[in-house]
Parts: structure tokens; sequence; C-alpha cells
């Protein structure tokens, strides 16, 4: 079950995420939670790679 939290936006930058969300027929909700998934799993490269690297950020050779 999803735990649901508040968070501060910008009333116009709301605005327009409800009108996107509406030209594609879903909820406000849906809409930006599927935003914030994408943007999450895009990321996801980028928060591995520091793992692979040695000490001092610099990567073994």
């Amino acid at each position: 079950m999803s735990k649901y939290t508040a968070f501060r936006c910008p009333e116009d930058l709301l605005e327009l995420a409800k009108v996107k969300a509406k030209k594609d027929r879903r909820s406000l909700s849906n809409y930006i939670i599927t935003l914030i998934e994408k943007d999450v799993c895009d990321g996801s490269a980028v928060l591995a790679s520091p793992k692979s690297e040695g000490k001092g950020g610099k990567s073994k050779k």
C-alpha cells in the first residue's frame, strides 16, 4: 500500500500538470507518480556508478 506524502509545488506548474494529466485521461496523482518513477528509474544508473569506483573516486585499472 502506498504512503501519501505532501510536498510543495508552484501553483502554475501544478496547473500545467493537471492539464497534461487530463489530456492523457489520467488522474493527477497517477500522472505525477509516473513522472517521478521515470525520473528515478533513469537516474538509477547514475547512482550505481560510484560503487564500481575505487578509493578517491578514481576507477581501478
